[in-house]
């Protein structure tokens, strides 16, 4: 397990193939899951897994597992990873944290690192967030990491806002 960064309560890690059944649950739970087209089966998981392992490879970045620094339990992911949008290769950043975490700064603290890692260590020059406009609890997350709104897409059938940053 390679760690990548801490914080102040979490830990970024690498996943690997045996983080599945903490990813797979997680992905399976509709609620969970209500502001993504749908939930994902264990394989669709599993793949996400080995998705994130050739990313690490190929750029250095991805992906990784929020851990909790006191308990080393599985919070939820987040990170970095190339994204092809509307014909443009961007940088996404994503996070997502289980349910029995949320409202507790988890993905802010996650998606803080996640940015200051790209900007910094990686030297990537922006950021793209893909967020479903009625998700506003990640919206917030957005904001509160120095993204902005930028324009509002469907991308297959899925409504997003485009939330953009830049390093300064």
């Amino acid at each position: 397990m390679t760690p990548i960064l801490e914080t102040q309560r979490l830990k970024l890690r690498e996943f690997n193939q045996n983080d599945l059944d903490d990813l797979a649950a997680m992905v399976a739970d509709e609620n969970q899951m209500r502001f993504y087209p749908r939930s994902k089966t264990r394989d669709e998981a599993s793949a996400w897994i080995s998705r994130n392992l050739a990313l690490y490879k190929e750029y250095g970045f991805g992906f990784w597992l929020i851990e909790s620094l006191p308990t080393s339990g599985f919070l939820g992911y987040c990170g970095i990873r190339p994204l092809a949008l509307e014909g443009a290769s961007e940088i996404e950043i994503g996070w997502h944290t289980k349910k029995t975490f949320w409202n507790q700064g988890i993905a802010t603290e996650a998606a803080t690192a996640a940015r200051e890692l790209a900007f910094r260590r990686f030297g990537l020059s922006r950021l793209v967030a893909i967020i479903h406009p009625d998700h506003i609890a990640s919206r917030r997350v957005a904001e509160n990491i120095g993204m902005h709104d930028e324009k509002t897409v469907i991308l297959d059938d899925y409504p997003a806002v485009i939330y953009t940053a830049g390093r300064s």
